[in-house]
């Protein structure tokens, strides 16, 4: 078994040309369209950001519940939760340079046509102007990452010593369990409000009390699937030759909880608002159902739910790592159609060429080429982190054993 994960240079070229084609593909939107540039930012960086948020959420899961089978795959979403450092940097330009053109709220005039012929729309932002504007916006993105980096720097400080500290490594682990509680709470209570922040906020005339629930799950469930399918690409190329049927079972059943959670949050928010019938509340599906595109509407709750759900019931394909290969890629995708739904239908108005009341589905050259460049940029960063530590197995974690010879009767 390799025993230390390299960085090819393979792995670094395709992760340098992959940020190239964004460099290149975001200039070219900003110069032609700069709304639609800043919405692709937001669109892309969000995505890569609550994976991040939501793979050391899995992480933490393992210590709090001490999953012993899971122990060996830890470098995986400690890896992962890296990407926060370039995803606060984007937030940062996002907020002190292309908040006018993404949010609304910041500045009515670009986002709605004719404004000043709505006094109620005006009256309404103005109530929420206290929480609703540029520097308590930057206040609490601050305040969001500050958290985020202490609590998941201190899981990777801690990983860290129990590495180097073989005597005690016991100690580093009963420490990096405790602050896994500590993060699941910081990250429950500061992401109800990023998410408000963030998506919601997008529309400020909506409300939903399930939104920020939705997202939490959603980051969850979709980290799940990217670190199976980086824990597949590892194993392929020699890292975990130790894999069996039994961990490939037990990565599955996060795939087909994830999926009921994230039906369940998506149909009681749905349900409650549109049985609601309020109109604040039901523009939002209104929008995305028959202003938008029903079929991505639909598309959303097929690829996040029925699918892995019916493919993942029966056990023998569970423990297929092939199947979860493509249960994973298939989820990441519906992961992007999703945060595309909540990002794009109220912002492509403002794009070149399109009036309010026509809009449609906008997924082109520059969404693709953007998207890429992040990809690229998470590679790099993931696989740089990840190349730094000197065993790609946490070799003094008390449940290694038991992860390495990891069996059960299922």
């Amino acid at each position: 078994m390799k025993k230390r994960f390299v960085f090819t240079k393979k792995l670094k070229t395709i992760s340098y040309v992959l940020m190239l084609i964004g460099l290149i593909t975001g200039i070219l939107a900003y110069m032609a369209d700069t709304h639609r540039f800043w919405t692709n930012i937001l669109f892309s960086n969000y995505m890569f950001l609550l994976l991040a948020l939501g793979a050391a959420f899995w992480m933490s899961l393992q210590y709090i519940a001490e999953a012993g089978w899971s122990a060996a795959f830890k470098r995986v979403p400690e890896a992962i939760s890296c990407y926060l450092g370039p995803a606060f940097l984007f937030m940062i330009l996002l907020v002190f340079i292309g908040l006018k053109f993404v949010y609304p709220w910041a500045a009515p005039e670009k986002h709605i046509p004719d404004f000043a012929k709505y006094p109620d729309f005006k009256e309404i932002l103005e109530i929420k102007a206290p929480y609703l504007n540029k520097n308590f916006f930057i206040i609490r993105t601050l305040i969001f990452f500050i958290v985020w980096f202490l609590t998941t720097g201190l899981l990777r400080k801690f990983s860290k010593k129990e590495d180097a500290d073989k005597a005690g490594a016991l100690k580093w682990f009963e420490k990096s369990r405790f602050f896994s509680k500590v993060y699941i709470f910081a990250f429950a209570l500061t992401f109800i409000f990023a998410g408000f922040d963030y998506l919601m906020s997008l529309e400020p005339f909506w409300y939903s009390t399930l939104f920020s629930i939705k997202e939490l799950i959603s980051g969850f469930f979709h980290a799940s699937a990217l670190i199976i399918l980086i824990v597949y690409f590892l194993h392929k190329k020699g890292y975990f030759p130790f894999m069996n049927s039994s961990h490939w079972h037990d990565f599955s059943k996060y795939l087909f909880m994830g999926s009921i959670l994230f039906a369940y949050a998506w149909y009681f928010q749905y349900m409650l608002i549109w049985y609601g019938n309020i109109p604040e509340e039901g523009e939002h599906y209104f929008l995305r159902r028959f202003h938008f595109s029903q079929f991505l509407f639909t598309l959303n709750i097929v690829i996040n739910f029925m699918i892995p759900f019916l493919v993942l019931l029966p056990n023998k394909l569970a423990k297929n790592p092939k199947v979860l290969l493509i249960m994973a890629i298939t989820i990441l995708t519906g992961f992007v159609l999703d945060v595309y739904l909540s990002v794009f239908p109220p912002l492509v108005h403002t794009f070149a060429g399109m009036s309010e009341g026509h809009i449609h589905p906008v997924f082109g050259l520059y969404e693709i080429g953007i998207l890429l460049g992040f990809i690229g940029l998470f590679m790099f960063v993931m696989f740089k982190n990840m190349a730094k530590r000197k065993h790609i197995l946490p070799i003094n974690h008390p449940y290694i054993e038991e992860s390495l010879l990891h069996h059960n009767a299922h």
